[in-house]
């Protein structure tokens, strides 16, 4: 999820658990450990954009690094000879906040390698947004209060709320996949695979991917919390399991659509508006719209043989918000 967001649920648990040891310093201790894992997106390369996109959320964010993210998070504190009587509950303060880091991730759709280096299967279980403001404001709300109360119980309702809302996701989830489903049954679809994602800002608008018969179906769909989900058929697109010929030969980007395909979690075909990229299809730009949000040109014997692709964003604001207020639905 976004950095505000993350430090916000470090400071909170920090608050929940080591509140009393840390006091007034609990939030920053929790906020700085709950945003350090994101400075892996120092990891780049100018001429590779999948450099950014692999190392992302890779192993600064597994659960096998948490004990080394967390002292590394403590060091703006340790390292100073004011702090050495404290500097225990500091590591335990950042290590507590580093720990929720990937976790919050894994429930988005994005991806983490939360099992790295067991694993390289980016989990993402979908049930929240990669930017909530309602799940953010419940943690701000209650980081402000245990801060400036210097109480642990307003940050401990903070998380309780917070958690029965990524709950609401996951039911939202499973009513928007059993719609969408239904909606195959009535195309007389076989749905091989079947996803759904939820679509910023919350999760009442949500896109849905299913294969059949080689094919991608996407869809929209609107997700009420006290009334039927409505669904909203959108286009499909052949799925691409294997590049053309001319990238399969040159290694360099036969190398790049192994990485994106990866990266996409398989959900990758050739945008409608845009012939030469490759679009992850999990993220549309405009309702049930098969092209992406993001993609890559792969250009073999060319320099550089991987060019990133994004999608023209400001044409989507407008319709993301009619949807949103329910217009037309």
């Amino acid at each position: 999820m976004d950095p505000i967001t993350q430090g916000l649920l470090g400071a909170a648990v920090t608050q929940a658990v080591l509140g009393r040891r840390l006091g007034k310093r609990a939030w920053l201790v929790g906020a700085i450990g709950g945003m350090a894992a994101d400075l892996d997106v120092l990891i780049r390369s100018p001429s590779d954009p999948l450099v950014g996109w692999q190392f992302h959320r890779h192993f600064t964010h597994s659960v096998a690094f948490i004990p080394f993210g967390g002292v590394l998070a403590s060091l703006p504190w340790i390292l100073r000879k004011r702090f050495a009587t404290v500097r225990r509950d500091i590591i335990a303060g950042t290590t507590v906040g580093y720990a929720t880091h990937a976790l919050l991730d894994a429930f988005t759709s994005y991806g983490t390698m939360l099992w790295w280096p067991l694993s390289d299967m980016r989990v993402a279980w979908s049930w929240i947004s990669i930017v909530d403001p309602i799940y953010t404001g419940i943690l701000g709300i209650g980081v402000v209060l245990a801060a400036r109360r210097l109480s642990m119980r307003p940050a401990r309702i903070a998380l309780l709320l917070s958690s029965l809302y990524m709950v609401l996701g996951f039911v939202q989830r499973a009513r928007v996949l059993d719609a969408t489903q239904q909606l195959a049954t009535s195309r007389g679809h076989t749905v091989e695979r079947i996803d759904a994602y939820p679509a910023p800002p919350t999760n009442l608008m949500w896109r849905t991917t299913y294969l059949s018969e080689g094919r991608v179906y996407i869809s929209q769909a609107r997700a009420p919390w006290w009334s039927p989900v409505r669904v909203r058929p959108g286009e499909s697109v052949e799925l691409v399991t294997e590049p053309p010929a001319a990238i399969a030969e040159d290694p360099a980007t036969r190398e790049g659509f192994e990485v994106f395909q990866w990266f996409a979690r398989g959900w990758v075909g050739w945008d409608p508006k845009y012939p030469d990229v490759l679009a992850d299809l999990r993220y549309g730009l405009v309702g049930g719209s098969a092209s992406s949000m993001w993609g890559v040109q792969l250009r073999p014997g060319q320099s550089p043989a991987v060019q990133s692709h994004r999608g023209p964003m400001e044409d989507a604001m407008g319709p993301r918000w009619r949807d949103l207020l329910g217009d037309g639905w």
